[in-house]
């Protein structure tokens, strides 16, 4: 459940939601699973800056356990190479 946002501020936050939509930002999604989200004032005092609660999902979230690989170990293996891209390097991390 969002925060409630005051009734002042509506036209505002479902402008910002619009253009977000608009600029292709925000899209339709079917997922079980939603970012709660606030508003706040920004420095100004005047316009509204959309902030986003990712707690809940970062709670169901799967971590990766595994450690990336020491740069040491792969600069070893494309040692013997003349030739090698950033496309190899990502490989190794992967």
């Amino acid at each position: 459940r969002n925060i409630p946002i005051p009734p002042a501020f509506w036209d505002q936050a479902i402008q910002i939601i619009k253009d977000r939509i608009a600029s292709g930002v925000y899209e339709p999604s079917a997922t079980a699973y939603r970012s709660r989200w606030f508003c706040v004032l920004k420095q100004d005092g005047k316009t509204l800056h959309l902030v986003h609660d990712l707690q809940p999902l970062n709670a169901v979230t799967i971590r990766d356990s595994l450690v990336p690989p020491f740069v040491e170990h792969l600069a070893k293996s494309f040692g013997r190479y003349v030739i090698y891209t950033m496309l190899d390097l990502f490989a190794g991390y992967d």
